[in-house]
């Protein structure tokens, strides 16, 4: 189940991830369906990654309800936080995360004599 805090009036729940290895880092994939992006929040505080966002109620058939996200998530210390891109595109949050440059692989030049 996919509910990790509850209150008296409130729900948040953990949205649904996936993750991507490239030859840059990671790219990270959040569905937060119903969440507009005003609502949408991504941080970054040291190596900890905070997204949260909130699905309003608007009534009417076939509506959703109204809902809170939130995903926390320990990045690995190779994952350089200052250099995170974000995407948001129906519903969907991409993220890149990118490895610190010191760590990325670089081509070397080789001289011939």
């Amino acid at each position: 189940m996919n509910e990790i805090i509850t209150n008296e009036s409130t729900v948040t729940f953990r949205p649904p991830f996936k993750t991507h290895k490239t030859d840059k880092g990671i790219d990270l994939t959040v569905a937060l369906p119903g969440v507009s992006k005003d609502k949408l929040g991504v941080n970054a505080e040291g190596q900890l990654l905070t997204i949260n966002g909130e699905r309003s109620n608007p009534g009417g058939v076939g509506s959703h309800e109204a809902r809170r996200y939130e995903l926390k998530l320990q990045l690995h210390e190779d994952l350089d936080t200052n250099k995170i891109t974000a995407k948001y595109q129906n519903g969907v949050l991409t993220l890149g995360l990118q490895k610190r440059e010191e760590l990325a692989p670089k081509k070397i030049n080789i001289l011939a004599n």
